[in-house]
């Protein structure tokens, strides 16, 4: 189950989904999570490329889904920094992100 029912708590739980394989590497680290309104962003490699990742956990599988495996919708790099400056992050953590996300640091790395 990776809707409703999800745990929340505990990260390595959601740091487990890794759909699709071919193209995920990672997830490396949560950047944040609402478990009252039950989504995640974390940060992944995508194709080769650091990128942030977005998941709903809601209803009975959460959103996205994709052959009924749960998969992760993949943050536009141009909406990365705003979606970023929009999170109550510490900045010494956020300017891991940055760093991260310009591929000055590897996902191991977070």
């Amino acid at each position: 189950m990776s809707g409703e029912k999800f745990d929340l708590e505990i990260d390595a739980n959601i740091l487990a989904i890794n759909s699709p394989q071919s193209c995920v590497n990672g997830p490396y680290k949560i950047v944040y999570k609402h478990i009252k309104e039950r989504w995640v962003i974390i940060a992944l490699d995508w194709d080769g490329e650091p990128r942030l990742g977005i998941r709903w956990f809601w209803d009975k599988s959460g959103n996205p889904i994709s052959r009924g495996y749960p998969t992760w919708f993949i943050i536009p790099t141009s909406l990365s920094n705003a979606i970023l400056n929009g999170l109550p992050l510490d900045f010494a953590f956020r300017s891991k992100i940055a760093d991260f996300l310009a591929s000055k640091i590897l996902g191991n790395d977070l």
